[in-house]
């Protein structure tokens, strides 16, 4: 053999490596599987596709031994029916405990942090709303509570109903009058007060 032809079967023997090596890290070793199978004879069964609703109904054939999932189903169930019947808040009271009692119990054997991200981004919503609504209850009672007296001494009512709504101010604690002033300097920054 000449140089030539050994120089250019080594090449392609190692071009054929890289390619090898290519697909490899590409697909894994699922692509030499047919390969390595067809060699030593191994018969594989088809692989089915898992599917989410498939994934699902495993999860739930699994979780028999989990009464609480197998009780579930046919409480959502007569809940749609009580609904449906007249009874709606009962139905209704049924169905959402039977969903949250199937969603937790199926979210905690399979879907453990989809439910914990979910959870975290519910709950701060839940507390980014109670604060906007507190805040907002908050200014709205300052501001009628403020217009309330400023009615009282412009048309000048009588002395017991000042001295009624004073009283009522002075029963509020500390922390509570605090407050009050905190957010009443803050409107009158904002020009809202």
């Amino acid at each position: 053999m000449s140089d030539g032809i050994f120089y250019k079967i080594t090449m392609a023997i190692i071009a054929l490596f890289f390619v090898i090596a290519l697909l490899t890290a590409l697909s894994g070793c699922r692509a030499l599987q047919p390969i390595t199978d067809a060699i030593f004879g191994i018969e594989r069964p088809p692989v089915v596709e898992q599917t989410p609703t498939n994934s699902l109904w495993q999860t739930v054939k699994k979780a028999k031994s989990n009464w609480i999932t197998t009780l579930a189903i046919p409480i959502i169930a007569l809940g749609a029916v009580a609904m449906f019947n007249g009874a709606a808040k009962l139905g209704m009271s049924a169905i959402i405990f039977g969903s949250v009692n199937l969603f937790m119990s199926l979210a905690t054997s399979r879907f453990s942090l989809i439910m914990a991200v979910f959870g975290l981004v519910g709950s701060g919503l839940a507390v980014a709303v109670s604060i906007l609504g507190k805040n907002k209850a908050l200014k709205e009672i300052i501001c009628g509570v403020q217009e309330v007296k400023d009615i009282a001494k412009e048309d000048n009512i009588d002395l017991v109903f000042q001295d009624k709504v004073k009283e009522v101010l002075q029963k509020q604690v500390t922390s509570t009058k605090k407050i009050v002033q905190n957010v009443k300097n803050k409107l009158k920054l904002k020009g809202e007060m």
